[in-house]
């Protein structure tokens, strides 16, 4: 063994060695399980997401038509005041009632917001935002058998509006909402006038429409007026997505609606904060989330939680060897009676060649010449390390016992102990 391979097996042998080995698998663990431009952990329609399930395209093409688009980083009440037209695109984090109230006041002084309120299945119907209350949002429940079979609406049809004009024929819908009549506003009774310049009450047109099974009739994109601003609202988000977009009509839909009621001098803002995207994190922040919520993370965590574990084990104590007491029905043995039983062991098996060869081989290892694999050997090298001529040198008796039939192993064990005695006092 060379230089460079015991240095390797010496390092291996290193606590801290394997820490490393552990740390930069865990390293290359978390590389592999990031999100690139073409994987995503989870599904949010974020612009600033180019994975297909965002909607960066759908940003781009608003802005290259002419108006701004920006995140919105902040909850709708608290912090900058609604303004713009609104994309919530499917939004993980639910509004607030407050955040409810905020919203469709900014509708109701003329403001626009495109919206696809999320799908969440209960075990027999479909739950409800509180966002998707207030405006009497109702989604078509799809029963296991329609997910078994991907179950889709039947024949969808454009009604004639500025908005589907010349639009292509509209792939079958995933979903299907119904809007009840929860937006109006109560009648005031007779002898009770409305007071000047209120909102009249929430009107709804069905823009896109399809059919279930039943014949049932139900809406994948309506435009519901409340006050003097309007909701466009989407069944499905998936079409807006980077994946979608570019060939689907209704994101070109969205697209109109967005251009159509926002002046150049207003900002289309995409509500990222109810996506999960609340500005600057910090480096603590997105560690925790990558470790903890996501499926590349709990991997990386478990196979660095394992290999320290295995580490632990590799070099924790489990006592000593012997006890440092002898029980007291069993006497311990002395190193000689100890030596006494291994020659015996070896008489026994008829092995005293390798008896013979081992009492050398520790001769050879303190003189730091190789280990002899034979009688031959041993003999070749007893003679060359006795420098003394003489009959009365130790390996002369050493070399006159291995000679012996069978080798006469007391006498080699005690010539080869003398000879080292003198070579290490003098």
């Amino acid at each position: 063994m060379n230089a460079r391979a015991r240095g390797l097996v010496g390092l291996s042998r290193k606590p801290l060695f394997w820490v490393g080995v552990i740390l930069a698998a865990a390293v290359v663990g978390g590389f592999l399980a990031r999100p690139e431009g073409q994987r995503a952990n989870d599904v949010r329609r974020s612009l600033f997401r180019t994975t297909p399930d965002g909607v960066a395209a759908l940003a781009r093409g608003i802005e290259r038509l002419g108006r701004r688009t920006e995140g919105r980083l902040t909850p709708l009440v608290d912090s900058d005041p609604v303004r713009g037209t609104i994309m919530l695109l499917r939004p993980p984090l639910p509004l607030t009632p407050r955040e409810v109230n905020a919203l469709l006041n900014r509708v109701r002084d003329g403001g626009t917001v495109i919206y696809a309120p999320p799908y969440i299945p209960a075990p027999d119907r479909v739950r409800q935002t509180p966002l998707m209350d207030t405006l009497g949002i109702g989604f078509r429940f799809r029963t296991a058998r329609d997910e078994v079979l991907e179950q889709r609406l039947d024949g969808p049809g454009w009604v004639d509006h500025p908005l589907t004009r010349g639009l292509p024929e509209a792939p079958e819908p995933v979903h299907g909402l119904r809007l009840a009549n929860l937006g109006e506003r109560e009648p005031q009774g007779e002898g009770v006038e409305e007071e000047e310049g209120a909102p009249g009450p929430a009107a709804a047109e069905a823009l896109l429409t399809a059919s279930d099974e039943a014949g049932g009739e139900w809406m994948a994109a309506a435009l519901l007026r409340l006050g003097e601003g309007r909701l466009v609202l989407l069944s499905e988000s998936g079409p807006l997505s980077n994946e979608n977009a570019a060939d689907h009509p209704l994101a070109v839909l969205a697209v109109r609606a967005a251009l159509l009621w926002s002046s150049e001098a207003d900002t289309v803002f995409f509500a990222e904060y109810h996506q999960g995207i609340r500005g600057q994190r910090s480096r603590a922040e997105i560690l925790s989330e990558f470790f903890l919520d996501t499926t590349g993370g709990r991997f990386t965590l478990h196979l660095i939680a394992v290999g320290f574990l295995v580490l632990a084990c590799a070099g924790l104590r489990f006592g000593a060897p012997a006890p440092a007491v002898a029980p007291p029905d069993r006497e311990r043995r002395s190193p000689l009676e100890h030596v006494s039983a291994l020659g015996d062991l070896y008489r026994k098996a008829g092995a005293a060649d390798t008896a013979a060869l081992l009492l050398v081989t520790r001769l050879a290892r303190a003189t730091r010449n190789p280990p002899p694999v034979d009688v031959t050997q041993a003999q070749a090298l007893l003679q060359r390390l006795d420098t003394d001529p003489g009959a009365d040198t130790p390996l002369y008796r050493a070399r006159q016992g291995l000679r012996a039939d069978p080798p006469d192993l007391t006498a080699i064990a005690e010539a080869i102990d003398e000879h080292l005695a003198r070579r290490f006092n003098t």
